[in-house]
């Protein structure tokens, strides 16, 4: 089985953690989006899928500016979103990943693929 989704823009991991107290917190910024893109998944009924097993990512980072990124700041965020929305049971199953840049676009998004690798079998 293959899913073919967009999700909001994600923040950095540079910008996710927080320090407080001695300990590392998702910071407002990382809890708002992560609140975003649960309402995402259940707009477009994505929720609660729970997916199982082995899964195959790819992300397709549209960034909202031309500013320069690095491609490996961008799943924390969004694979924690996912595994909050019960997209899947756990991130941990995503066993290949692959990013690709694409082009600017208005408030940026990430085009995700998800394929269950025991369908692909």
């Amino acid at each position: 089985m293959s899913y073919k989704f967009t999700m909001p823009w994600p923040p950095s991991i540079n910008g996710y953690w927080r320090t407080f107290r001695n300990r590392q917190i998702i910071s407002k910024r990382g809890r708002d989006y992560r609140g975003a893109a649960i309402a995402h998944m259940i707009d477009i009924k994505l929720y609660g899928e729970k997916l199982t097993g082995p899964l195959s990512v790819e992300l397709k980072l549209n960034p909202p500016t031309l500013r320069k990124y690095d491609i490996d700041n961008f799943n924390k965020a969004l694979f924690d979103a996912l595994s909050h929305a019960n997209f899947w049971v756990d991130d941990e199953q995503v066993i290949t990943l692959k990013i690709v840049k694409g082009d600017k676009v208005k408030g940026g998004n990430v085009e995700l693929t998800v394929n269950k690798l025991k369908d692909l079998l």
